[in-house]
């Protein structure tokens, strides 16, 4: 099968943002990311997300430490998902302090 490059382009990118201990804090996807390059491995990104912490969206940093492909067949035209991890920096995570109540 062949396809032209342009229709094989990456169809969208999810994104995963891991403390150093490999932990997810957030994840965003981003479905038309359509002729736009990607962040490569070691590049810094810097996005909002939705945490897996607080529920909110927030901004988080981190370097890219893996890209991942899958293409998907959908009909007549394929197309590439492409999944980002990145590390975000100990110092760069922004801690929210937890309030406990006994009633």
């Amino acid at each position: 099968m062949k396809t032209q490059l342009q229709s094989a382009m990456t169809a969208g990118v999810f994104v995963e943002f891991h403390d150093q201990a490999g932990n997810t804090l957030g994840q965003a996807v981003f479905a038309d990311w359509n002729g736009r390059p990607l962040p490569a491995v070691g590049d810094t990104l810097r996005c909002a997300v939705q945490s897996t912490i607080t529920g909110r969206r927030e901004k988080l940093a981190g370097h890219i430490t893996s890209r991942h492909f899958e293409l998907q067949h959908d009909g007549d035209s394929p197309c590439i998902w492409v999944r980002l991890a990145a590390t975000v920096a100990a110092a760069a995570r922004r801690i929210n302090p937890v309030t406990f109540s006994d009633n």
